[in-house]
């Protein structure tokens, strides 16, 4: 009701302001009309007047000169006449019925007196004022409709123009947060190769310390631009899905056997168990890259000689992956927002990684028509599921 009352003074409100347009419009054509016959009329006046002084000069007659200028200047649908002192007409035309436009001017030549009086019809002034306000009867309804159309379909698309706005808002804080994490890993690379030349004499040692840190922010700053990336195509629509078909099965195993051996360095051990012969249609190297993320991510967050269980659930339509740690949990707060980009729960981490893991998992899933979200969380740990539809 409320949008139908605003679309209702919307329109009001604009018709208001195209019939103030017109008229004043058309009142302002009406003028230019009338300027322009009278700019004419004072034009032709004026020559008159020269004509007829070069006649007077030339017949010191006043009857005599006035004929021959009115002759001279007789002007087609234009009317001239010359009058004496007394008002009489000397020479020239009385305009017909109708709307004229006089012009009217008295000059003294030698020892005669004249008034002159030029004329014009209105008739073209009026003929375009008749089809300008024509041009207005019929164009500022269109104008009317299609902006009340326009009124009504944004208030329609309400829902569209806020996603709009939520998705813009969403670029600029990537944006902001993006060239945060980027300053971080630069300026530490910056500062490594800066102090190992600020001296000219350093040990090899010393210098083996300054690359390798150097190499591991570079491999930071690698990972960070290629997620990125990842995600500013994904948001584009230009990161198209390869689908072929593979076994989901082999693919979670390989990734569990390359994840255990990160987990080794924190005595974490990573455990998968699935069906034979998991059949998929999907993107391999997206799908491998949505279960390192969850996987690594479980590992990172589970304490020394925990374990770390991955397990693959086909039913029916859909086959399920649940991720399963032994972390200490999440907030129910944080539950949505740990797929945010660049969030950190885990202060104690930042600088590990970006906070693009987990976002690039969960769009990777829905690419593929599934969801990935936080199935159950307590003190004990988290279980992350995926769950994707077969066929």
């Amino acid at each position: 009701m409320n949008r139908a009352r605003v679309i209702i003074w919307y329109s009001v409100a604009l018709a208001l302001v195209l019939a103030v347009f017109a008229a004043i419009v058309v009142w302002q054509q009406g003028r230019l009309g009338l300027r322009r016959v009278d700019r004419e009329l004072a034009a032709i006046s004026a020559t008159l007047e020269n004509v007829l002084r070069d006649e007077v000069s030339e017949t010191h007659n006043a009857q005599e000169a006035a004929h021959e200028a009115a002759m001279t200047m007789s002007v087609p649908n234009r009317a001239i006449a010359i009058l004496n002192d007394h008002g009489a007409v000397l020479a020239g035309d009385v305009p017909a019925s109708g709307d004229w436009r006089v012009s009217t001017r008295a000059i003294d030549i030698d020892r005669f007196h004249f008034t002159l009086r030029v004329a014009a019809p209105t008739d073209e002034a009026m003929r375009e004022r008749r089809e300008v306000i024509e041009a207005m009867l019929i164009g500022l309804p269109i104008v009317l409709l299609l902006a009340v159309g326009g009124g009504i379909w944004l208030a329609s698309a309400g829902p569209l123009v806020a996603q709009l706005r939520d998705t813009l808002q969403r670029q600029r804080q990537f944006m902001a947060d993006a060239s945060h994490e980027l300053r971080t890993p630069v300026s530490v690379i910056q500062s490594a190769a800066d102090v190992t030349l600020s001296r000219e004499e350093r040990s090899g040692a010393e210098y083996r310390d300054a690359v390798a840190m150097i190499g591991t922010e570079a491999r930071r700053l690698s990972r960070l631009v290629d997620d990125m990336l990842v995600l500013a195509r994904a948001d584009a629509g230009g990161y198209p899905l390869k689908k072929e078909p593979l076994y989901l099965n082999e693919l979670v195993l390989d990734c569990q056997r390359s994840v255990a051996m990160l987990g080794r360095d924190r005595d974490v051990r990573v455990e998968a168990s699935a069906p034979d012969d998991v059949p998929f249609s999907g993107d391999e190297s997206l799908l491998r890259r949505m279960i390192l993320n969850v996987l690594q991510n479980a590992v990172h967050h589970t304490p020394e000689h925990g374990l770390v269980q991955l397990d693959v659930s086909p039913n029916g339509k859909s086959v399920d992956i649940r991720v399963i740690d032994q972390g200490r949990g999440i907030a129910a707060v944080d539950r949505d927002r740990i797929f945010d980009r660049f969030v950190q729960l885990d202060a104690a981490r930042h600088g590990a990684g970006a906070g693009l893991g987990l976002p690039i998992a969960r769009w990777i899933a829905e690419a593929h028509g599934g969801t990935l979200s936080v199935e159950s969380t307590s003190d004990a740990g988290s279980t992350f599921r995926i769950a994707l539809p077969l066929g």
